[in-house]
């Protein structure tokens, strides 16, 4: 006990700033990570659900190519003339369903990426205000002590003025990142 009174450390103070550590901590995880972490499981259900539905769109493909071979089928009993007129109707009707099955497919990834994309942005919105709001409150607590309250709303303003600042040119690296 008296060796870390010689080393300038304070018992009250140090259990204090755990205690206050805990607390933080604590409002982090019940406030601000649970929520993160239902969004991120109901944009991953989101995701799931395009893919399933993409996969569907794959199995009414291979669906409808095994019907048209049992059509053709039945129609080679009759004659070569009712054969030939079905085999290219058969292959229109498949090269129709296919591009259809195809522009359906890219169109379902392309809407499941621009969501995901927007929720993204707004989710990236959401965290840095929460996050700039904790860390100003945070920020407040740690300059209220130490200081008056004139210098400490100066300090605390110009820590939260540096970390939008930091804030903003990493959502620009980033957002840079992602188009290149």
């Amino acid at each position: 006990m008296e060796s870390l009174g010689k080393l300038g450390l304070d018992w009250i103070h140090l259990v204090a700033q755990i205690v206050n550590f805990g607390i933080i901590a604590w409002i982090i995880w019940r406030f601000l990570l649970k929520r993160m972490v239902a969004t991120m499981n109901e944009r991953r259900q989101k995701i799931a659900q395009g893919l399933a539905d993409a996969e569907h769109a794959r199995e009414s493909l291979a669906q409808a190519e095994r019907e048209r071979e049992k059509i053709l089928q039945e129609a080679s009993a009759e004659s070569y003339r009712i054969l030939q007129a079905a085999r290219e109707e058969a292959e229109r009707l498949r090269a129709a369903a296919l591009e259809r099955a195809g522009k359906d497919a890219e169109r379902l990834i392309e809407d499941a990426r621009g969501v995901i994309s927007l929720e993204r942005a707004d989710m990236e919105k959401t965290v840095q205000g929460l996050s700039l709001r904790l860390s100003g409150r945070i920020l407040e607590k740690v300059v209220g002590d130490l200081f008056g309250a004139q210098e400490s709303a100066s300090i605390v303003a110009r820590g939260l003025q540096r970390i939008e600042a930091a804030s903003a040119e990493a959502i620009a690296a980033e957002t840079g990142n992602r188009r290149a």
